[in-house]
């Protein structure tokens, strides 16, 4: 009797070395084939960017391995190398990880899709500018300030601008978003969002979208004929207590403003309206 439990569990053994048998029968024959029974899809040698990407998201491993990061050479022979090797138990972590289309972050993906991160804001010293001139122009987008988890202080329903606090926050939520888990959506928003506009001055706009100013010597009868329009106006004379009474002071309020920058407070909500209202050539 006492030999019945030995027996089931020789059965038992018996039938494990059967499946570990066809297990070893069916099982893929090189690392390429695994990959692929895996579900995974090979990067060609051509896809650029996205081996970009892998070189982006696995420095620390690629150096372990002793392959340059400085350009996708080494790894693509690396991939190129093993993936017809029979013996590639050691590499089922490593390959889905270098030689397959298996990006991992935002950042990742945006390499994928523009081959590097050189059209965002980048580190530097105009930094801080460029997220405060992005900022005030894209703030007025629906769903923007909960994206980037700002909320400005409203007073009688207008903002009450604060552009160190929101460029700062701007920046924080781009930063942080690069790092986070791949997400299309969010990949879109931030390469749309965290890039710089391009133009820091209320006169580089104008310029930028090709509009006229006033003060330009072909335009001086429109440049008078716009300030005797303004020049009664509660607006203009809160702001002109030493007037000279003429066009010129208009040419010189616009001379003066143009050079303004949008990243200081109110040159966006509050000069640059009157700016365009006084001092552009008005598309008929």
């Amino acid at each position: 009797m006492r030999a019945l439990p030995y027996l089931v569990f020789l059965g038992l053994g018996t039938a494990g070395l059967g499946g570990w048998y066809k297990f070893q029968h069916l099982k893929p024959k090189t690392l390429q084939e695994y990959l692929e029974w895996q579900g995974f899809k090979l990067l060609s040698h051509s896809e650029e960017n996205h081996w970009k990407a892998v070189l982006e998201e696995n420095k620390d491993l690629l150096s372990k391995l002793g392959i340059s990061t400085s350009h996708s050479g080494e790894v693509k022979s690396w991939c190129e190398r093993n993936l017809n090797s029979e013996s590639y138990e050691e590499l089922v972590d490593v390959a889905p990880l270098l030689c397959v289309d298996n990006i991992r972050t935002v950042k990742g993906r945006i390499i994928q899709i523009a081959g590097d991160t050189s059209k965002l804001i980048q580190t530097g010293g105009q930094e801080a500018n460029q997220y405060k001139v992005a900022y005030v122009f894209r703030k007025h987008i629906d769903g923007f300030h909960a994206l980037i988890g700002y909320s400005p202080e409203v007073d009688e329903g207008k903002e009450i601008e604060d552009l160190d606090k929101a460029h700062q926050a701007f920046k924080t939520w781009c930063n942080d978003s690069l790092d986070k888990p791949i997400n299309e959506a969010l990949a879109q928003n931030v390469m749309a969002l965290c890039t710089p506009k391009g133009f820091s001055t209320i006169e580089e706009l104008i310029k930028r979208n090709g509009e006229t100013l006033l003060t330009e010597t072909s335009q001086s009868t429109a440049l008078k004929e716009k300030y005797e329009k303004i020049k009664e106006l509660d607006s203009w004379k809160n702001e002109n207590q030493n007037s000279k009474s003429n066009e010129e002071d208009l040419k010189s309020w616009c001379d003066e403003n143009k050079a303004k920058n949008f990243y200081d407070e109110n040159v966006f909500s509050e000069v640059y309206p009157k700016f365009r209202f006084r001092c552009l050539k008005l598309e008929e």
